[in-house]
């Protein structure tokens, strides 16, 4: 059979229709529908397996376990210090070049090996050997001419203060992720080598010098913040916050 569908047999989109005056009234149930309301049953029945059940009941019968987390976010202070640790990298930068240029001129033979250097907990500078190019009497000559030069000497004790104080600074969420460290004169030595700062970067990803990174030696040699060394930094900061508000209140 054959439908034709054309306008006059089509309803228009604006039709109305009008309210009907009949009004609606509810039939009661009568005995017969309650009786097979109540006889009817479902279509298909939930019979869990035997795993089912011992599964519900191992894990109902579980103690439940509570996952403690601990950390820090990052201090209101993050970016002012990241602009202090941006400024001692440039003036360590400036002042090894400066060693650099006079190590060629007078121990030629001793800067054409490859060495690095770092800061201890007293301040003096250590040399480092990272490809295993000095002997040991290059590693005694290299102590006493890093530590005969003033300018390193203050310019890689400004950057590990810096270094101290942005990690202390930053979180362990959000921030530059530095926070999950603990990094002080203790342990800077054996963690951050002043020399790979400061290798040379090219057009192509260069392993040695990422690897070189502040951030990527911390990742990689840094020691684990603690949920006490947290809570130090923590009641440091704390500390100076209310020491800054007190100043402020007796200025005004």
């Amino acid at each position: 059979m054959d439908i034709s569908l054309t306008a006059g047999s089509t309803l228009a989109s604006t039709l109305r229709l009008n309210q009907s005056s009949q009004t609606l009234t509810a039939q009661p149930i009568s005995e017969d529908q309650k009786s097979a309301f109540s006889n009817a049953t479902p279509a298909a029945i939930y019979h869990p397996s035997e795993a089912a059940q011992a599964l519900t009941q191992t894990t109902s019968t579980q103690p439940m376990v509570v996952v403690n987390t601990y950390g820090r976010p990052p201090s209101a202070d993050f970016p002012a210090m990241a602009k202090l640790h941006q400024g001692a990298f440039y003036g360590l930068k400036s002042a090894f070049e400066e060693f650099k240029s006079a190590l060629e001129s007078t121990f030629p033979d001793l800067a054409e090996k490859k060495f690095g250097f770092t800061i201890e907990a007293d301040g003096k500078l250590k040399a480092l050997n990272p490809a295993g190019e000095l002997s040991a009497t290059d590693m005694d000559q290299l102590d006493k001419l890093l530590n005969a030069s003033g300018s390193l000497k203050s310019a890689a004790g400004t950057y590990r203060d810096a270094s101290i104080d942005l990690v202390a600074a930053d979180g362990n969420w959000g921030g530059s992720y530095l926070g999950d460290y603990q990094l002080d004169e203790d342990n800077f030595a054996s963690t951050i080598d002043l020399a790979a700062l400061f290798i040379p970067k090219t057009n192509t990803l260069n392993p040695e010098a990422i690897a070189g990174w502040f951030s990527h030696q911390l990742w990689s040699k840094g020691e684990l913040a603690t949920p006490e060394t947290h809570a130090t930094i923590l009641a440091s900061r704390d500390a100076t916050r209310q020491a800054q508000e007190k100043a402020e209140a007796a200025k005004a």
